[in-house]
């Protein structure tokens, strides 16, 4: 309760104030300054116990349990603008019941809808930990959004998240009688990277693709070596030492490090949907996001990359801090562009 309480006060506190009280000076990192409210956010959460220090030793179950029960109820995102029903559909399939959770704004504005993957590495999030940020996506664009509660690494190894996506679109389709040129596939982190790989085994297997896909600071390379990776690899949310054990967990074999599906540096050789891509500056994903928007382009594919150098990974679930708020707005301006020309 205390913690929620100071965190109110901190979202509220201006720039200028946390400059006087911390006397600290603005980071700069490859000429890109880091936001300064964000700066101080990162330097607090570093004084409390890090649950990834030791990912040698701990159970994933058990990693769940410290990273999301510490967050949650926590009042890190913006509130919707408009009411935003809510509505869980359940998909019976031969490895269980998956959970497709359904946000439909008051007002809706935008035809086509949203087939959404939560991020956490594969091994941590959920429709939960991602509710109230959709709740807010859904409500600035006016759009129906479908959040699929996917099979988590190590339990359920790769290619069982993409089965589970596969399966959720046709649902859509089949089902719901949305026409999947109606829609457009989104994810954060691992979701993005579920969501490409998803494009990907479509445009490989000539299956009907979605319109579109907007991949917001994605996952696309598991040796973990860019420059990017080095420079921020601790300190900005998400560690290099994370994410080298998120792609371990992911991985089923070294076989995996050949598929396109796995691994998106490989060229897929295929048509893939338009796709609009996000990077941050102070990400450890940065370059290898970028990289990945190069990659669409040079074989071919309509691509959108939008850079915000001031912000770190995971920044549209920290809307409440002002300059992320701030980009996810615009980020979101943009894709409903996007919808709209659909």
């Amino acid at each position: 309760m205390l913690i929620k309480i100071f965190l109110k006060i901190f979202f509220l506190i201006p720039a200028w104030v946390l400059r006087c009280i911390t006397l600290q000076k603005s980071l700069c990192i490859n000429n890109q300054i880091l936001d300064f409210q964000t700066q101080i956010f990162l330097s607090l959460q570093s004084m409390q116990n890090n649950a990834f220090e030791n990912l040698d030793s701990i159970q994933a179950s058990d990693l769940r349990v410290l990273v999301e029960g510490g967050r949650e109820g926590l009042p890190l995102n913006a509130k919707s603008s408009q009411d935003v029903k809510v509505l869980d559909h359940y998909l019976l399939t031969e490895f269980g019941r998956l959970q497709l959770r359904e946000y439909c704004p008051d007002q809706v504005s935008v035809k086509s809808s949203i087939l959404y993957f939560h991020g956490g590495g594969y091994v941590l999030g959920s429709i939960k930990t991602h509710d109230p940020w959709l709740q807010f996506f859904a409500s600035e664009i006016g759009v129906r959004i479908f959040s699929l509660d996917y099979r988590l690494s190590p339990e359920n190894k790769f290619p069982c998240s993409l089965t589970d996506a596969n399966l959720s679109l046709n649902w859509l389709v089949e089902e719901l009688k949305i026409p999947c040129q109606e829609i457009s596939l989104c994810g954060d982190s691992a979701g993005a990277h579920l969501a490409a790989s998803l494009s990907t085994f479509r445009a490989i297997k000539n299956l009907e693709l979605p319109a579109s896909q907007c991949l917001i600071y994605p996952m696309t390379d598991p040796s973990c070596s860019s420059k990017s990776h080095t420079d921020y690899a601790e300190g900005f949310f998400l560690t290099k030492k994370a994410m080298v054990w998120f792609w371990d967990q992911l991985k089923n074999s070294d076989l995996d490090l050949v598929d396109p599906m796995f691994n998106l540096t490989i060229t897929p050789n295929a048509k893939l949907p338009k796709t609009l891509l996000i990077t941050a500056g102070f990400d450890p994903l940065s370059d290898e996001g970028e990289s990945y928007a190069r990659l669409l382009h040079e074989s071919g594919n309509q691509v959108e990359q939008i850079h915000y150098p001031h912000m770190i990974h995971g920044f549209v679930n920290m809307t409440s801090l002002r300059a992320a708020k701030v980009a996810t707005k615009d980020l979101l301006a943009s894709y409903r562009k996007e919808l709209l020309n659909i």
